[in-house]
């Protein structure tokens, strides 16, 4: 009689648990694209609407630096401690006794492959010669166009000096949107993946109801910055709602494989492979963050306390939800 009052009360147990997964899983695509779509939506409409480009450009790089806080403080607060605790027990688990620091080699090798592969891109446009149009196709023309017309040569001329302070790099860093974008959109979506999964192979329900609230602020943190940052770059609207929609659906994606892949016993090739992609993504993150986002930002002479303020309180909003797991 007791075992099967026992039986009842584990069963009850999973049956509340999968109903709160399935619940986390409607409210995180809710809540993604209303965090995402949302800023984005706003952002472009007083894009549109406002005649001050100097006004217009503060207030996007602004919004970016407090995306980049958000985006460096989800990679080495989370997302690089979990990477470095999975690799030491898959490689315990396989009895690895390694003397090489394998884990932090291939982060490094996901931070320099972004270095490479930019300076080969730079390189060959150097040698054609040819001013790729990248830009011009991911970039709304609408935008550039309001633009155009509501500046004058001076001001013209300034912009072209303030967007050569923004990128840090003049022409070279226009030239590679698509491929800091694409990096951005990969990283974070690998993120999502990777905690959806692990809050879908979840079996402890005093912990789940923490963890998913946790994620749930902190998927929609990430995707307020993911829209900001995306803003900053005035992509087509097609481009952005691409990479906004593809993010809000990665974190849902990854908690219904989690609950498929429940009780399911791993095999130790599967988390080596894990592992790997966890490590190269978060090399790729550090250099996205820090390389490309950050040093773009403190690269413009303009409003750097501001800018500063703006990237703690981003790193702060993310600091907070890693003490709310804890």
């Amino acid at each position: 009689m007791t075992m099967m009052m026992e039986s009842d009360r584990v069963s009850s147990a999973e049956s509340a648990g999968l109903q709160i997964k399935i619940l986390m899983l409607k409210l995180m695509l809710c809540f993604s694209l209303l965090c995402g779509f949302g800023p984005l939506c706003v952002m472009r409409r007083a894009a549109r609407c406002s005649s001050e480009t100097g006004v217009r450009h503060r207030n996007l790089s602004l919004a970016s630096c407090l995306s980049c806080g958000v985006f460096l403080s989800s990679c080495l607060l989370e997302l690089l401690p979990d990477y470095l605790n999975d690799a030491r027990q898959t490689f315990s688990r396989l009895g690895l006794a390694l003397h090489f620091p394998l884990a932090e080699f291939i982060l490094a090798m996901g931070f320099l492959v972004v270095f490479v592969v930019e300076q080969m891109l730079l390189a060959f446009r150097e040698e054609t010669g040819d001013v790729s149009h990248e830009k011009q196709a991911l970039m709304d023309s609408h935008i550039q166009c309001h633009d155009k017309d509501a500046l004058s040569r001076s001001q013209q001329r300034w912009r072209r000096l303030s967007w050569t302070d923004r990128s840090g790099c003049g022409e070279d860093g226009e030239c590679h949107v698509g491929l800091r974008v694409f990096l951005l959109s990969f990283c974070v979506c690998v993120w999502a993946l990777l905690e959806g999964l692990s809050v879908g192979s979840q079996q402890d329900p005093e912990g789940l109801l923490q963890a998913c609230g946790a994620l749930l602020l902190h998927n929609g943190i990430v995707a307020f910055g993911l829209a900001a940052r995306l803003s900053q770059y005035g992509l087509r609207r097609g481009v952005a709602y691409g990479c906004l929609l593809l993010f809000s659906v990665t974190c849902p994606a990854g908690i219904g494989i989690g609950l498929a892949l429940v009780g399911m016993n791993p095999s130790a090739q599967v988390q080596l492979v894990r592992c790997a992609v966890e490590g190269l993504t978060s090399g790729i993150f550090i250099n996205v963050s820090v390389g490309g986002l950050l040093w773009q930002e403190s690269c413009s002479p303009k409003h750097r306390v501001h800018k500063v303020a703006f990237l703690l309180t981003g790193f702060a909003l993310v600091t907070a939800v890693q003490f709310s797991k804890v």
